[in-house]
């Protein structure tokens, strides 16, 4: 009988062996410190959407809008930073569930990682996409 059938099946390598206890834990400390901070990034993430919604700051956009200025309501930005934050926490989610899997949990966590980086822009742009300059 193979190692791999009388271990936990959480625990077993594609070649049939089992995986050793330090590569477990190694696994849950490095998805525990992502989270850790991750998971602020992510409420940031989820309160500037609220803060900085179109609907909530600047209904139907700016009255004054100019090509030079471009659009002054937001949305596209919001719907970018939004799209980065939904798509990051389900990321971080998968790697979060596929923990105690022995192959295929760093791959979410990075690209989880990766994702929220790249949206950092478009969060960081919401301020300035979300206000409308007050009627000369």
């Amino acid at each position: 009988m193979p190692a791999c059938e009388s271990a936990a099946m959480t625990d077993c390598r594609a070649d049939g062996t089992v995986a050793p206890v330090p590569a477990i834990r190694l696994r849950l400390v490095v998805t525990a410190l992502t989270s850790a901070v991750v998971g602020p990034v992510l409420l940031l993430y989820a309160w500037l959407l609220v803060w900085y919604s179109p609907e909530i700051t600047n209904p139907g956009g700016c009255p004054n809008e100019s090509p030079s200025r471009g659009p002054g309501n937001g949305t596209l930005v919001w719907v970018l930073a939004c799209a980065a934050g939904v798509a990051g926490a389900l990321c971080l989610g998968i790697a979060l569930a596929r923990t105690n899997k022995y192959r295929g949990w760093w791959p979410w966590l990075l690209a989880g990682v990766v994702i929220l980086a790249a949206g950092s822009p478009a969060v960081a742009g919401l301020p300035a996409a979300a206000w409308c300059p007050p009627l000369p």
